[in-house]
């Protein structure tokens, strides 16, 4: 026997070398798979405990939802715009307060902000009130509440903002 009759013929070879490839190919689908599946899953905690977090830490105190507001200069999120307090507020308050009385402690809040001058142009060296346009009311995304000046319908308004309308 020579050692040219151990070596497979060529159709052999060709086979064994096929086997072999798709042997390779084959574990790797698996291994593909199971690390896809292995990622999926960490993303998949990372996005629920992230939300979480977020939510968590996204929601203002209940004493700053129920007796503050931010009161903007335009129907424009990037407008100018202060945050007004109730100066006789509890901010450690722990109970809501009814949202028709939280929307019109907002809404009573902002347009003192626009007697006083504080959005005109030039502020106000009068003694005299100034003009107080039409307020809609919308709810920022932790909870408390917005007051822009606006024609626009309460829905349309809040929807455009990104916001949304004002919910317990």
């Amino acid at each position: 026997m020579t050692h040219h009759d151990l070596l497979p013929t060529d159709a052999r070879f060709e086979q064994i070398k096929g086997q072999l490839l798709d042997a390779i190919a084959s574990d790797d689908r698996r291994r593909t798979r199971r690390h896809r599946l292995i990622a999926v899953g960490v993303a998949g905690a990372i996005v629920a405990g992230t939300t979480a977090g977020a939510i968590a830490i996204a929601r203002a105190a209940q004493g700053q939802i129920n007796y503050t507001a931010d009161c903007y200069a335009a129907a424009d999120l990037g407008s100018r715009h202060g945050t007004s307090v109730l100066g006789t507020a509890d901010l450690g308050e722990k109970t809501p307060t009814p949202l028709s009385e939280r929307v019109a402690l907002a809404e009573e809040m902002c347009a003192a902000t626009w007697r006083i001058g504080t959005f005109s142009p030039e502020g106000s060296s009068s003694t005299a009130d100034e003009p107080v346009p039409h307020l809609e009311t919308c709810q920022l995304p932790d909870g408390r509440l917005a007051v822009f000046p606006s024609d626009q319908a309460l829905s349309e308004l809040c929807s455009r903002l990104g916001l949304t309308i004002p919910r317990e």
